[in-house]
């Protein structure tokens, strides 16, 4: 029997014309039931709505920061999300294996894959579905402007984190429960092995295996980069192929402070800045998320790769927004 889905959007995200979502709802309107919402709070309450009125899957369109917001709705209840991955990184649904930009894989998952519970972590009780970063990676995140963002698309960020890998950067130390501390000037968590599209941090994390993956870097300034970049190009770190720079771990919580002031994001948006004296607390939550997944993975081909790759993606919407003048 043929269900109707209430599918949660934001009328004026741009993402919604970029990625070609809004034509590609015109040819399958009758899936879906629009909710328009007309902030991140206002999403997250229409979730909740959805759920305690009984609906078994609410879908939300958009990227990792608009899916956190329809997940802090959902965390707990018997809903589940379905994922309509348009944004500029969907880190998220590509862990998934929904993939980026795929609309028909996504809704033939909403309408007959299965149903799985991922686990959710928070930084001193805000939730992240995919990665948190504390460090010149949320630092670059918080001094990319809407126009750089807009003009030069992913681009930005390494535009951005050129200039970020000049600066200097605090101490970072994280505390286990067991009293073992790590210290470092980058620190990322992963409740995944994907970090900024495709690419793979860590080689064998997992969303529903009740732990968070986390990756120390102690380097300076520009090295860190090339740290993150050589996890990457090995499909992810593991304690056979990462330098003596870079430690891993694995932990159900933690308190992490610094030395000085230092940036954090979530799930790729800037979330604060802690100060000197300050601690954040990381735990795993007791209740879990359930999202749609693929019943059967159908891993993209090289050409969907190739399109969905972030700068690809810049390029045709710079193409698009020419075309429109």
């Amino acid at each position: 029997m043929h269900i109707t889905v209430p599918l949660l959007i934001n009328p004026k995200a741009g993402s919604l014309f970029r990625s070609g979502l809004k034509g590609w709802l015109d040819a399958n309107r009758d899936a879906f039931t629009i909710v328009p919402t007309k902030s991140a709070e206002d999403l997250t309450a229409k979730a909740r709505e959805l759920a305690e009125a009984g609906e078994p899957v609410v879908a939300a369109a958009g990227g990792d920061g608009t899916l956190m917001c329809a997940a802090q709705g959902l965390i707990g209840t018997k809903a589940a999300l379905g994922i309509l991955p348009c944004g500029s990184m969907n880190v998220f649904a590509r862990e998934l294996g929904i993939g980026s930009r795929r609309f028909d894989v996504a809704l033939d998952t909403i309408q007959s894959g299965t149903r799985q519970e991922v686990d959710i972590f928070t930084v001193t009780d805000r939730p992240f579905l995919q990665m948190a970063g504390f460090g010149p990676d949320a630092r670059i995140i918080k001094l990319i402007t809407p126009r750089l963002k807009k003009h030069l698309g992913p681009a930005a960020h390494i535009f951005t984190g050129l200039h970020v890998a000049m600066q200097n950067h605090p101490i970072i130390s994280m505390t286990l429960p067991n009293g073992k501390t790590y210290t470092g000037t980058q620190i990322i968590l992963g409740n995944g092995k994907r970090y900024g599209g495709e690419a793979h941090l860590f080689a064998e994390a997992r969303y529903d295996d009740g732990l968070l993956n986390a990756a120390v870097i102690h380097q300076e300034s520009m090295p860190i980069l090339f740290e993150i970049l050589g996890c990457m190009l090995q499909r992810g770190a593991t304690r056979r192929n990462t330098s003596e720079f870079t430690r891993l771990c694995t932990f159900t919580e933690c308190e992490i402070s610094a030395d000085g002031k230092l940036d954090y994001q979530l799930d790729g948006d800037y979330a604060g800045t802690l100060m000197p004296g300050e601690t954040l607390s990381i735990r795993k939550l007791p209740q879990t998320l359930r999202v749609c997944i693929p019943r059967n993975y159908v891993p993209a081909t090289p050409m969907e790769k190739f399109m969905a790759h972030p700068m690809v993606e810049a390029w045709r919407a710079t193409i698009r927004q020419a075309q429109e003048f």
